[in-house]
């Protein structure tokens, strides 16, 4: 079984947790991750299971998981904790008014944590302890303006229009939260610089297949509408140059995106007509994103040629084989489920993204057109 830490907000180690019912974390690339225990209720157990104490494994202590939700089951005397990963402590601060950054992709969003998290005007909002790692070299420039929302959500929004993903890890040495901006290897065919991952039936580390496409949401230009009132309103449009049968337009409401605006130090900004208008495409393009074809299998996978953690992890591009219907899918690695309990540890992973259920349509619709 894997055995746990528990930490209190200020590193101190306050108990470690070695028996249990239960437990499964789930590692996500463009999300939190998150940690769920069932364990016996005693009094040792409910002292250290306590609002934001922090778990982590005993063989990965600089990857933590916020306790935030608590359950206690009469039955069996059982409580059940969720936990989350460290980038939920940026749901605690919101994006409180225009913030504009043009510039590599890392240092956009450790921009919008710094402004709101680290260094910002309001010292209330300072998040102790919290700091910036070093870039991993990622070479990508983005053009954000943002007005309104969690930081994290929006960090996280980011980062799945770019491929990348962040973390807030411990460490322990400086009592630090370090915020760390990275993504996963290519190991698809289509790259010749990383060993190849290749999971097919023909190589016998795939045991059943299903394979999806769904194309009911998709959208690839995005109208997007800034400042403004009815016919005075500012339009901008992303990807204009599809016409005909492939066209498919999505309407985008960035009236959060002004033109004038008062930045964190009080100082006026004024954009230009063309600074403007890349911001509202820039908006239109994040938003793309989220209306794209999907595409993905369902596979069994023998973990014995390939074993994740070794010769490939979270994020890391694989590809994805079905010859009997001619399909390969070059795609990351968006989620490792691990499970331990006293029958051992079982890790199962995804590949792409699945196809969300109607009622996680009907909340994204509700928040994207609120």
């Amino acid at each position: 079984m894997i055995e746990l830490n528990v930490f209190d907000l200020n590193f101190n180690r306050i108990g470690e947790i070695s028996e249990y019912v239960n437990l499964e974390i789930q590692k996500n690339y463009y999300t939190y991750s998150e940690l769920q225990l069932r364990i016996v209720n005693t009094p040792d157990t409910l002292k250290i299971l306590q609002a934001d104490n922090i778990l982590t494994t005993t063989t990965n202590i600089n990857y933590g998981y916020s306790i935030q939700h608590f359950e206690y089951n009469d039955d069996d005397s059982e409580i059940t904790i969720y936990a989350y990963s460290l980038n939920w402590l940026l749901t605690w601060r919101s994006i409180l008014k225009q913030q504009t950054y043009y510039g590599n992709i890392e240092d956009a969003i450790k921009y919008y944590i710094s402004t709101n998290a680290i260094n910002p005007v309001n010292l209330y909002r300072i998040i102790p302890n919290l700091r910036l790692a070093e870039n991993s070299g990622i070479n990508t420039t983005v053009d954000t303006s943002k007005s309104g929302g969690e930081v994290s959500e929006y960090c996280f929004s980011l980062c799945e229009t770019n491929e990348i993903s962040f973390d807030v890890l411990m460490n322990h040495k400086d009592k630090k939260y370090e915020v760390y901006t990275w993504q996963g290897l290519d190991r698809s065919t289509l790259q010749d610089i990383n060993p190849h991952i290749i999971f097919s039936k023909e190589f016998e580390n795939v045991t059943s297949q299903n394979y999806i496409y769904n194309n009911v949401d998709y959208k690839n230009v995005a109208v997007v509408a800034g400042e403004g009132e009815d016919i005075d309103r500012t339009v901008a449009i992303a990807n204009d140059s599809i016409s005909g049968f492939a066209r498919r337009e999505v309407y985008i409401d960035a009236r959060d995106i002004q033109s004038e605006y008062k930045d964190d130090d009080d100082n006026e900004v004024i954009l230009t007509a063309a600074e403007y208008n890349d911001l509202l495409i820039a908006r239109g393009n994040e938003s793309l994103a989220d209306y794209q074809p999907i595409e993905t299998f369902e596979s069994d996978i023998v973990d014995e040629q390939f074993v994740f953690g070794a010769d490939y992890g979270l994020g890391d591009k694989v590809s994805v084989r079905n010859d009997d219907i001619g399909r390969v899918l070059h795609t990351r690695v968006t989620k490792a489920t691990i499970t331990s309990n006293r029958n051992g540890v079982d890790i199962k992973t995804e590949f792409g993204s699945n196809i969300p259920t109607y009622s996680e349509k009907i909340v994204k619709k509700v928040v994207k057109y609120k």
